[in-house]
């Protein structure tokens, strides 16, 4: 009988410092895991402010693209102008002295009965005009290819500076250093528990054990694999901001080189194709910045919303270990 009572004892002893070890490993888990939350929301907020970053690229490089489109418009309107206008007559008095009848009727009198007819009898096109009409949209070219330079130069910054927001958010060592201790605190916590019911007690009657329980569970959604994707995304965004900024850091030049008065006065038939393959380059990089602005975006949105789930996670256990 002594036996019996003795060895009851010392089971009931081993329990009472099973017991004391969980409400340990309960204090320490609630250290480990504390602030996890608060780590994530900053990723959150970094996010949100990279997603109007990389919004604003693409809102000013779909504005490049379109002042490139209504350009290019502008430069085919001037060249119909120009034609126009040597058409009549207007590019060399000393070359339609030179015509003979025929060629004066088809290439002065006969165009510039066209003309007349586009405006009517009664208001009959004049050289004048239309050189009043060209000069307005040289003007409006200019100020067009202006626009774009100066939209694809603000692509460029605000790609340089997703890429740089990207790259700082991107690793994130100490919030999976972090979430890795606090599962091995919880996982720590539960092979304890484990460890008294295998030893008698029944959990249902003990409020610490259920608790434990809970806690596995409510802090067993944390899961490095959910931050790795995360840094995973952001260097998606860094990618696609390194990649705008050098397109439009090419389409900026080639823009501002297109517009410039020594390309745009050199009238030769080279020198013309020279300025719209420029404009063409220019356009396309716009173009280019503007699915790498959208692809940006959409990964940021994508870490936002990888972001809230894990915030739930965090403070759902954080809750628990109160």
């Amino acid at each position: 009988t002594v036996f019996f009572i003795s060895s009851h004892v010392a089971m009931a002893d081993d329990v009472d410092a099973q017991m004391a070890q969980i409400r340990n490993l309960y204090n320490a888990a609630t250290v480990v895991c504390d602030g996890i939350s608060d780590e994530i929301s900053k990723i959150s907020g970094v996010a949100v402010a990279n997603t109007a970053v990389t919004a604003a690229g693409t809102l000013s490089a779909g504005g490049a693209l379109i002042a490139g489109i209504a350009k290019a418009d502008a430069d085919k309107q001037i060249e119909n102008l120009s034609k126009q206008i040597c058409d009549i007559g207007g590019c060399d008095a000393d070359s339609v002295a030179a015509m003979s009848d025929e060629e004066f009727y088809n290439n002065v009198l006969l165009p510039f009965v066209e003309i007349i007819e586009l405006g009517g009898m009664d208001n009959p096109v004049s050289i004048e005009q239309l050189r009043h009409e060209q000069t307005q949209k040289i003007k409006q070219s200019k100020n067009l290819g202006n626009w774009r330079t100066g939209l694809l130069a603000g692509s460029v910054a605000t790609n340089v500076a997703s890429a740089i927001i990207a790259g700082v958010n991107k690793n994130q060592s100490d919030l999976i250093q972090h979430i890795q201790a606090c599962n091995t605190a919880v996982a720590e916590l539960d092979s304890g528990r484990r460890a008294v019911i295998a030893n008698g007690v029944n959990p249902l009657g003990n409020p610490l054990l259920q608790n434990a329980m809970a806690i596995t569970a409510d802090c067993g959604r944390l899961n490095i694999s959910d931050v790795e994707k995360i840094e995973k995304n952001m260097g998606v965004v860094m990618g696609t901001g390194i990649a705008g900024a050098v397109v439009g850091a090419v389409g900026t030049g080639t823009s501002a080189a297109a517009n410039s008065d020594a390309v745009r006065n050199n009238n030769t038939e080279s020198g013309k194709k020279h300025e719209k393959t420029l404009n063409t380059i220019s356009n396309v990089a716009a173009g280019a910045n503007v699915v790498t602005g959208t692809v940006g975006t959409g990964f940021n949105i994508t870490v936002l919303s990888q972001a809230k789930r894990l915030i739930k996670a965090a403070q759902l256990c954080e809750a628990r270990l109160q």
